[in-house]
């Protein structure tokens, strides 16, 4: 991925703390009304992801899917089912990058960083 693009946003926000890897802490973040965007990987569970966007779409948090395995490859952490992002200008940055691809009710759509 290139340096600037999707996958250096979500490098960068995980290193700076402001990207809380994994479902269970996704779910928490969301739940305490701290996440401003929700990602996550089509590979997860199905139940896994269910509950994602459940709970996103009750704390109107926006949600993406990417592209499988770009979420774990971006953060050095392979096989990551989910990640939500604190309220910053990082989640601002990568929200407007997701946002064209954002489709419908299901608020979800699979998005590929092309560079």
């Amino acid at each position: 991925m290139a340096d600037g693009g999707l996958g250096g946003i979500l490098g960068l926000a995980f290193r700076a703390g402001q990207m809380t890897p994994g479902a269970e802490m996704s779910l928490k973040l969301i739940r305490d009304g701290k996440a401003a965007l929700l990602l996550y990987d089509p590979g997860a569970s199905a139940l896994t992801i269910k509950k994602l966007l459940d709970a996103a779409r009750h704390r109107d948090v926006p949600a993406y899917a990417l592209k499988e395995g770009t979420l774990g490859e971006s953060c050095g952490r392979p096989g990551m089912a989910a990640a939500a992002m604190k309220s910053g200008p990082l989640s601002a940055r990568a929200e407007t990058m997701l946002r064209p691809a954002r489709a419908g009710e299901e608020g979800s759509k699979i998005v590929e960083d092309k560079g």
